[in-house]
């Protein structure tokens, strides 16, 4: 805010000398119609005397005789408030409107930066600077907040829309891997349930058509939330297109995490960006039974092995893992395999599923989501993932899950052998 102009505020410039006897200084402010008035020594003043003082002490029975020649400089007001021209307006005001009693009515003594007198400022006026200084203030306030809620508009609009663009990415249509080459029956389902915490996620998972008996998918977890790691998952999106060319051609997860691994540092490196990921790669091939994977510091899958009624968590800590994604270029990642059964279903999920505090303070953690998606084996794969983020939800002290929540499963309906040749 500007500087105030203290001159321009002077209500008026009446003084007396200091040696000027007190039944003079009475006649004066009998003459001007003044509060107070100003005491000089030369230009310098020295305070400021009252009317109702003056008159008090030379209205008594005996004042004028007591008192009418005594100098004015023996009853001054105590403690005036002297204050320069370019002293600022906050310091000033918050002087003036401390003082109590009687002195919260007296005027304020004006000085240029060499000590001369330059006027008086009455109380009313700077009550009257006060109040334009808040309306000001409030009006510059009320343009700030406009401005706010512009902008907080416009990113409201921006992240709708980039969650309205993460979302239609997840509605997209799957590939599809026939059964037995019979089209409309799928050997392969993939089931899924997406619960971003904020508008925007760093949590997301992409299916990939590997071959025609033969699908693979990425689940990933980006450090933090918001946009800064929306940006990411989408720049990862983008790099998995571009390599999935290497799961296709060799099934091999763990090559596809190495090269996807070390084009994404080049990129953070390159813009200076601090992010991380952890990951989890596989390709199910149901022509050959057979699953491939790979694990970049992330949460090992669940598979839930239905024929023999059992909930394996999958062994991939120390078969696979190179690392979490974004940290070194160098990283190497290795793949495991096993095989797969009709009725399999592998559970891939990011830590805002687990990672949750009972009542009794007990996080539930991957051996306690083992548990819970026992109870539901019997279930159709759709219902098995609806009902296991429920029991999760009801397991929670607080009904509701802390992070982002990404799950996502890989049903086998049929293990078959590929046609013959013809």
């Amino acid at each position: 805010m500007a500087a105030v102009d203290w001159l321009a505020l002077v209500d008026h410039r009446h003084f007396v000398r200091a040696d000027e006897p007190l039944e003079r200084v009475h006649h004066q402010f009998q003459t001007n119609d003044v509060g107070f008035m100003a005491v000089l020594d030369g230009e310098r003043p020295i305070g400021l005397c009252a009317r109702h003082e003056v008159g008090m002490r030379l209205g008594s029975q005996y004042g004028f005789s007591l008192f009418g020649k005594t100098p004015v400089s023996r009853h001054l007001v105590r403690e005036p408030l002297i204050i320069r021209c370019g002293q600022p307006w906050a310091e000033v005001l918050q002087r003036v409107f401390s003082r109590t009693g009687e002195q919260f009515n007296e005027d304020v003594l004006l000085v240029d930066e060499a000590g001369r007198f330059r006027g008086l400022i009455s109380m009313q006026t700077l009550v009257r600077l006060q109040t334009r200084l808040l309306m000001q203030s409030i009006a510059r306030l009320e343009q700030q907040q406009a401005e706010i809620c512009r902008r907080n508009r416009q990113m409201t609009e921006d992240l709708l829309m980039a969650r309205e663009m993460q979302l239609a990415m997840l509605r997209r249509e799957l590939p599809q891997v026939a059964s037995g080459g019979v089209p409309g029956r799928g050997a392969v389902e993939v089931l899924s349930h997406y619960a971003p915490l904020s508008v925007v996620s760093g949590d997301f998972y992409e299916v990939l058509a590997v071959s025609d008996t033969a699908l693979g998918i990425m689940i990933a977890d980006v450090m933090g939330h918001g946009v800064q790691a929306a940006l990411v998952t989408a720049m990862m999106r983008a790099l998995i297109q571009t390599y999935s060319a290497t799961l296709a051609n060799n099934h091999d997860p763990g090559a596809f995490l190495t090269a996807l691994n070390g084009n994404l540092c080049g990129i953070l490196d390159s813009c200076r960006l601090p992010m991380f990921a952890s990951a989890f790669a596989l390709v199910a091939d149901v022509a050959t039974g057979s699953l491939s994977f790979a694990n970049a510091g992330h949460p090992c899958p669940l598979l839930l092995r239905r024929t023999a009624n059992q909930v394996l968590a999958l062994e991939c800590d120390e078969q696979s893992n190179g690392g979490l994604l974004g940290v070194t270029g160098a990283a190497s990642y290795s793949t495991g395999r096993m095989s797969l059964a009709t009725g399999d279903l592998v559970l891939l999920y990011t830590d805002g599923l687990f990672e949750v505090e009972g009542a009794d303070g007990e996080i539930l953690g991957q051996d306690g989501l083992a548990r819970f998606a026992a109870r539901h084996l019997a279930r159709p794969g759709q219902e098995l993932i609806e009902r296991l983020v429920e029991s999760v939800r009801e397991f929670s002290s607080q009904g509701r899950f802390q992070d982002d929540v990404c799950l996502v499963g890989l049903e086998i309906r049929e293990i078959f052998s590929p046609s013959p040749a013809r």
